[in-house]
């Protein structure tokens, strides 16, 4: 099999590449800029999902039979610039839809967010009406799972949306969101006060280990046969649901000496707790990796690159 991750030096991407390329998958991650590094085994090609033209040649020349689409603009820079994160989100995705269908790739794996539900703090469930007032970001996300549902009736491409929520770990956020609120929480390892912007502290997320959500991307995309359902939540262990402070308050607990966060903003975006039962009991992915854990593994690699 060969599989294109469209979006894929993100944290997500680089991880889901590893992951396949160990289990014998040949990897193309695609992307505007090339990556300082890329994990044994997998090759990168330029490609941009606004430019359809480049876009499709990637495809082609990667001989791309199943594709992971990542690409994307995050929520504060969808919020601060609405047209871009129509290109990109809305526009992109059906690029990158329409040359699956050209080209002949049965499988698309749609990399979606638990922000198309909206500001909820109850349980969310893939069966649950989605609002029509979610931020930019999340009706962008609506809008491409949409899309693949209707290309998925029009043209038999095999469409599943992974709802990823609370992505933390190794590697950067691509764009302004919640992603880098956290990645801003975890520096106050290194023993300095850190503003956060954009974020109260009292923000409450369900957080998964990027390591989780690559497993969840892989079970998608290898299936051997269909996924009964076109979306999937995937978050964390239980346990993960934290807010903010409590996310900083963790940090300090297991790095003696850790800097406070300096909270800039009124409250953001919040979410509910996620049920993941679906994905589970259709695909047999389960989450694995605690907040604890995970934060344990990532702020050592933040203490030692700080002494480096």
């Amino acid at each position: 099999m060969r599989a294109a991750i469209l979006g894929g030096t993100g944290s997500i991407g680089m991880a889901t590449a590893a992951r396949l390329a160990q289990q014998g998958v040949d990897v193309t991650v695609m992307s505007r800029h090339a990556p300082r590094t890329l994990p044994t085994g997998v090759e990168w090609h330029s490609a941009d999902v606004t430019d359809r033209t480049s876009l499709r040649t990637a495809l082609s020349e990667a001989k791309a039979d199943r594709v992971v689409h990542l690409a994307a603009l995050l929520q504060f820079a969808c919020k601060s610039d609405p047209q871009l994160a129509a290109l990109v989100n809305a526009q992109g995705t059906l690029n990158v839809l329409e040359a699956c269908a050209d080209l002949g790739i049965d499988r698309v794996v749609f990399g979606s967010s638990i922000a198309v539900y909206g500001e909820r703090a109850d349980l969310m469930r893939e069966t649950d009406e989605l609002p029509a007032d979610a931020s930019i970001y999340g009706v962008t996300k609506q809008l491409g799972e949409s899309l693949g549902e209707r290309f998925r009736e029009l043209h038999g491409i095999d469409f599943v949306a992974l709802r990823y929520s609370g992505i933390f770990g190794p590697g950067e956020a691509a764009s302004p969101g919640m992603a880098q609120v956290r990645e801003r929480i975890f520096q106050c390892a290194r023993g300095e006060d850190v503003l956060v912007e954009g974020a109260s502290g009292d923000e409450r997320v369900h957080l998964t280990h990027v390591s989780d959500a690559a497993g969840a991307t892989c079970a998608a995309l290898l299936a051997t046969t269909t996924p009964p359902h076109p979306v999937y939540n995937v978050a964390g262990p239980r346990e993960n649901y934290v807010s903010l402070r409590e996310l900083h308050a963790l940090v300090c607990e297991l790095v003696p000496g850790a800097g406070r966060a300096i909270w800039s903003a009124k409250a953001a975006h919040s979410a509910g707790p996620v049920d993941t039962s679906s994905i589970e009991r259709d695909l047999g992915w389960r989450p694995r990796v605690s907040l604890r854990e995970g934060l344990s593994n990532l702020l050592l690699q933040t203490r030692s690159a700080s002494v480096a």
